[in-house]
């Protein structure tokens, strides 16, 4: 039988290099908001994760009057074509959530407030140094959301803040049970747990104590191949294993884990989709989805917010009730209608006090416009929009193909799935080993 400490050694000897790069590319992913992701760039990369940098594009407008006029935003900032996309021209570096055109005006929600942009002049109008996650603009109201927590209302015209409320949903209303499909992904993602930012953290800790135990791992074995520093290994070793690392297993695991099932996320959609969690089992954070607005909407009279759950409304900001089921991701109105762009969840259409389900517009849709009198939905990886053309890729694209493997190539989720099941393995040993190391101590004394 192979002792805990071979199998530890081998585990970490063969894996540890995949473990250091998903950590140290986890950790930076799960900060998307930080601006030098963005405007860190590299030249010398594979040509085919060039095309990963689509993915940043978050909100296209098309001029009714002028169609040779495109304007699309990001999170690499704001851009403009006067040629139908053959050029464009940078206009920004803020980053850009949403484009909302009210008025012969754009209403842009960026990394830092609201602003307006009309005739190649760029505004800033409120909510400087926040973060608009969401925007929608109705008769003179403009409806902000700031972390996808905090929803303010601007009257239009001279940008008083007439509204501040956090969204708070009684409990009562928050009954939903989720699909294992929901939760794998809350949970990896680090929003699964408690209030987003208690479960950010706990992610963080489980990613920094991987790459510390990464590095020091190899310290130690090379050490103790060499057999130089003893003394300097018997450090490494009591802080590679103590009480900290122990408690970094538990979210380590999990990670492992559901990394595991989203490698393999469409072929075991089936599976995933087929189990149902109810409510009276899921952790604390799906009691409150305080910080889980992911798209709002107003309608002059209706205030609406989507989250995991689907799309509440209230007519006082204080009153909260669920209108309709499943993932809101965003919610754009064109007119008196309302398209609902699902995650994980079918696209739905507002219209006639009715929600229906929207067949033929792509999943996860990004963003409405009208070309050619005709409706269009905006996917970033689609192929048919004309978009920026980049030489580089951003250091957010270089970190997301190196923790999903397309920076090497498909199969490399294998690797990942290796490099998985060694944390899993190392999880286990470790604790054996740690615990076998303490019973030894007490025995001494």
């Amino acid at each position: 039988m192979v002792k805990a400490y071979k199998l530890h050694k081998i585990s970490g000897i063969s894996a540890g290099v995949i473990l250091l790069i998903l950590s140290i590319s986890g950790f930076f992913l799960d900060h998307d908001k930080w601006g030098f992701l963005y405007t860190t760039t590299f030249s010398s990369v594979p040509s085919h994760i060039k095309g990963s940098e689509k993915r940043l594009f978050n909100a296209y407008y098309k001029d009714t009057e002028n169609p040779q006029h495109i304007i699309v935003g990001g999170h690499r900032g704001l851009f403009e074509s006067f040629n139908n996309g053959e050029k464009f021209s940078k206009i920004s570096s803020l980053q850009i959530l949403a484009i909302i055109p009210f008025q012969k005006q754009l209403y842009l929600a960026t990394s830092d407030g609201v602003y307006s942009y009309n005739k190649q002049i760029l505004k800033r109008l409120a909510l400087q140094n926040n973060y608009i996650t969401a925007l929608s603009i109705s008769q003179n109201k403009i409806i902000a959301v700031i972390d996808k927590e905090k929803l303010i209302v601007l009257n239009r015209k001279n940008l008083v803040i007439l509204n501040e409320t956090v969204v708070k949903i009684n409990k009562e209303e928050l009954q939903e049970d989720i699909k294992l499909s929901r939760f794998i992904r809350d949970l990896h993602y680090g929003r699964g747990l408690f209030d987003e930012n208690t479960s950010l953290i706990i992610n963080d800790y489980g990613a920094i104590a991987l790459i510390y135990l990464s590095l020091t791992g190899y310290i130690i074995w090379f050490l103790i191949k060499q057999k130089k520093s003893p003394k300097i290994s018997r450090k490494l070793i009591k802080t590679h294993a103590n009480i900290f690392a122990v408690i970094a297993t538990v979210p380590l695991f999990f990670l492992a884990v559901t990394g595991i099932f989203l490698d393999h996320s469409s072929g075991l959609a089936k599976f995933m989709n087929s189990i149902t969690l109810p409510h009276s089992v899921l952790p604390p954070i799906y009691n409150s989805l305080r910080s889980d607005i992911w798209s709002v909407d107003f309608d002059g009279q209706i205030y609406r917010v989507g989250n995991r759950y689907g799309i509440y409304s209230s007519k006082n900001l204080k009153d909260w009730k669920l209108e309709n089921r499943e993932f809101a991701y965003k919610m754009i109105r064109q007119d008196k209608v309302l398209y609902i762009s699902g995650m994980g969840a079918p696209n739905r259409i507002y219209k006639e006090n009715k929600f229906n389900i929207l067949p033929k517009a792509p999943h996860m849709f990004r963003d409405i416009f009208i070309e050619n009198h005709t409706l269009k939905y905006f996917s970033s990886m689609q192929k048919k929009f004309p978009l920026p053309k980049f030489s580089n890729i951003t250091l957010y694209t270089l970190l997301l193909t190196l923790h999903d493997g397309t920076f090497f190539s498909s199969w490399w989720i294998w690797v990942n799935d290796f490099a998985a099941i060694s944390l899993i393995l190392l999880v286990i040993t470790g604790i054996i080993r740690w615990n076998q190391r303490k019973r030894k101590n007490l025995q001494s004394i």
